[in-house]
């Protein structure tokens, strides 16, 4: 009797120990400094991050009472931290005035009813993610010049200035490599990286390790760009997760931070709040007037901005 009273009496001082939860309310606040080492493990938990710091404020109320509030707070407050503090404006300053390019990104899940939402979105350049031949056509009378490769992915690049296919996707290069003409000309990466958990779809998809392997590989043949370069579509890579900061980190402007950004994962990972359709331009370019907007139908919100070559200051 006295070997099963122990456990349940040390559990109980535990639980009512400051120091314990303390040291609870401190240990979320470790994430910055060791995201990135934790590799995989660490890509996965930024996935997770908010609903799983949400059920831990719960269960530290339900169990440790006041001091319990005290780690309750710490985890919400990391959590906002860490979700919001990519969204926050981050300007790297303005676009040339009259150098501009609006470009926009839409993953439409193929669904021909949010034609009108692209049409209405005015973009110069638009990129079409989940594309499909009816989308394809309906865009006809609005972009003279485009660029479409129906397949696993399929992405198509609607342009009102000269377009040219310089790389269409492969097992290594999830989209379209594409020359975009015009007064500030560039290479546009035009992306659908596939996601790197399950769906229970069967669609096109990878394990983290190979999503990683993929962003990876965009990064360096983006740093190998000789010109100007913007990077547009579905990445499938939460801004709080290592691919992300790899890609910024390799000189390129994350342009909807122009303006606050937020979540364009808006039905069935709704609570996650992930940001995974991004526009990126590299050195030497900014970004201004950052957006989403509604698709109608999809799992995805539209972003657009304007890009060019930044304004000497």
């Amino acid at each position: 009797m006295e070997r099963e009273t122990v456990r349940p009496v040390r559990s109980r001082r535990l639980r009512s120990s400051p120091w314990w939860w303390l040291l609870l309310a401190a240990l979320p606040w470790a994430w910055f400094p060791l995201r990135d080492g934790l590799g995989l493990v660490g890509d996965t938990l930024a996935i997770v991050l908010p609903l799983l710091a949400g059920l831990a404020a719960v269960a530290s109320v339900a169990l440790g009472r006041w001091w319990g509030v005290v780690t309750a707070v710490s985890l919400v407050l990391f959590a906002t931290v860490a979700v919001v503090g990519p969204w926050t404006p981050e300007d790297a300053g303005p676009v040339a005035p009259g150098r501009g390019v609006t470009v926009a990104s839409a993953n439409v899940t193929a669904l021909p009813g949010t034609v009108p939402a692209l049409r209405a979105a005015d973009a110069e350049v638009l990129v079409v993610v989940e594309d499909s031949p009816s989308i394809d056509a309906a865009l006809d009378a609005a972009y003279p010049f485009r660029v479409f490769v129906d397949g696993t992915p399929s992405v198509g690049v609607y342009s009102r200035v000269p377009v040219r296919l310089l790389e269409a996707q492969g097992p290594d290069f999830p989209g379209l490599r594409v020359a975009v003409e015009g007064r500030s000309p560039f290479v546009l990466y035009a992306m659908h990286v596939p996601r790197p958990w399950w769906t229970g779809s069967g669609s096109y998809q990878a394990t983290p390790a190979e999503h990683h392997r993929l962003v990876e590989e965009t990064a360096e043949r983006v740093a190998r760009e000789p010109g100007p370069v913007v990077v547009a579509g579905d990445l499938n890579s939460t801004d709080r997760a290592r691919d992300y900061r790899l890609l910024v980190g390799q000189g390129l402007t994350d342009t909807l931070r122009s303006a606050w950004a937020g979540p364009t994962s808006v039905t069935q990972w709704r609570l996650f709040l992930l940001r995974i359709d991004h526009l990126l331009a590299g050195p030497g370019w900014c970004g201004d007037d950052a957006q989403r907007f509604p698709l109608p139908g999809s799992d995805h919100d539209g972003i657009a901005a304007t890009v060019g070559p930044c304004a000497s200051r």
